[in-house]
């Protein structure tokens, strides 16, 4: 899909971070958006810079995305004021550093509850009509480096973002047929909101350095942005945001005890700078 002037795109998080900086870029390059957060004050204010740009904002709404007959209610109106989208892209997510023993069960309802489900209802309520209008398309999910690599510290974080991967493999080659192409994208620490509002069940101290840590080694989300129009120009399945992470990734798949033994002193150093005190 090289042109994308006149496209309909739907964005899900498009009040911050990864989603904005692509409603955004995509309003420059002339496309119908669609946007939404859970955020209405931060969704308005995107808005209005990308009109502010020249964007067209077709139609815009704030609701949580894993909440099905929100986003039900959403698409039906989209649908019928406007068609099927020609473009997907699944932003929205939330983050959470912890251990099991930390975690209580509304930690891993709330991040399933975003991170997978939201994605789950975006898929069912727009991809059937995009197969019925027949003129393929284009799909992007947000994972994580979390998502092809199993981080400590991020075991719901993780479990949900290895199933976007799976998820997108597999209608990678569902929807070929219907001229529908997919793109997960992994990226590593990204310099939005997320980094600093991310929940983390650690020492205060050792939580305050690692937030403070993060923007000094994090890229952008207008560098991330600029990855997902090109997977979306190119067909390109699998978008690894950074060198290292594809190097880790490597050995993970073609050398793994030595990715093993790497994973298991990150863990521990992990353990021993953030752990709580029993």
């Amino acid at each position: 899909m090289k042109i994308l002037s006149e496209k309909k795109v739907f964005i899900t998080g498009a009040a911050s971070g990864i989603g904005r900086s692509t409603a955004i870029a995509m309003g420059k390059l002339g496309c119908r958006l669609f946007l939404t957060d859970i955020d209405n004050d931060g969704l308005k204010k995107a808005v209005d810079v990308i009109s502010d740009s020249g964007g067209k904002v077709c139609q815009v709404r704030a609701f949580d995305v894993g909440d099905y007959q929100a986003m039900m209610s959403f698409a039906q109106d989209v649908h019928d004021g406007y068609g099927p989208m020609d473009i997907l892209v699944n932003v929205a997510g939330v983050a959470l550093f912890s251990q099991i023993e930390d975690m209580q069960h509304s930690d891993w309802e709330r991040v399933i509850k975003v991170n997978l489900w939201g994605v789950i209802h975006g898929l069912e309520c727009f991809v059937p009509e995009m197969i019925r209008a027949g003129r393929g398309g284009h799909i992007v999910t947000v994972s994580s480096t979390a998502g092809i690599i199993g981080l400590p510290w991020h075991t719901v974080y993780a479990g949900a973002k290895h199933a976007l991967v799976g998820i997108s493999e597999s209608l990678r080659y569902d929807l070929r047929k219907h001229n529908i192409g997919v793109s997960v994208v992994c990226p590593g620490l990204v310099n939005t909101g997320l980094v600093q509002s991310v929940k983390i069940h650690a020492r205060p101290e050792a939580a305050d350095k690692l937030r403070a840590l993060a923007p000094r080694i994090a890229i952008t989300p207008d560098k991330v942005a600029d990855l997902i129009i090109k997977a979306i120009r190119n067909r390109k399945f699998m978008v690894i945001t950074s060198f290292d992470i594809k190097l880790f990734y490597f050995f993970k798949r073609c050398c793994f005890p030595i990715y093993h033994l790497v994973m298991l002193a990150i863990t521990r150093l992990m353990d021993k700078s953030l752990k709580r005190d029993a």
